[in-house]
């Protein structure tokens, strides 16, 4: 047996030393919960560059930061909700089904934060919900980010519902969407 190959059988096969020991999978998973909770304090409480820095990291974090933050957004003690936004929309495609569900929610303010972060992460399964909402919506600023939005995704489908609504909206609609789109 060649030196290199024998080495690494003994590696494989020998009990772990004294005082060290792999770490399971319960210790990875606490050491991720911890991790996301203090970037949620610092998201929350931190100055702007630190508030940035953390949504950054809990978008690279994943899918085990969307339930924590899911939680933080639609509390209504929130006081950082377009912050925590933001880290949803960095963590991308593992929040999409999340922030669509937030968007039946009865709070204009959750429900506008979670509009914005499915425009950042542009899935097209938003684009049926948004345009239920674009549809049935009574805010005209929710309506307007909402149509901002489903131009900002791109989707046909989308973009057509839109353009329906700008025609019956007449131009001070447009204007609140056109306004919207370009803040977004």
């Amino acid at each position: 047996m060649p030196v290199v190959q024998e080495l690494r059988v003994r590696k494989e096969t020998a009990p772990p030393q004294a005082g060290r020991t792999e770490p399971t999978q319960t210790e990875e998973e606490q050491k991720v919960r911890q991790d996301v909770a203090a970037l949620l304090d610092t998201l929350l409480h931190g100055d702007t560059y630190s508030r940035l820095q953390a949504a950054g990291a809990l978008g690279r974090i994943g899918e085990p930061a969307v339930d924590p933050l899911v939680q933080t957004l639609t509390d209504k003690e929130t006081k950082a909700r377009w912050n925590v936004a933001m880290a949803l929309a960095r963590v991308g495609e593992p929040a999409v089904g999340s922030l669509i569900t937030i968007t039946t929610t009865a709070d204009d303010q959750v429900r506008n934060a979670a509009v914005w972060a499915l425009a950042e992460i542009g899935d097209a399964r938003a684009v049926e919900p948004l345009t239920a909402i674009l549809r049935g919506e009574h805010s005209e600023c929710c309506r307007a980010l909402t149509a901002a939005a489903l131009l900002k995704i791109g989707d046909p489908a989308g973009v057509a519902a839109v353009g329906e609504e700008l025609a019956a909206g007449g131009g001070a609609f447009e204007g609140l969407v056109m306004e919207a789109y370009e803040g977004t």
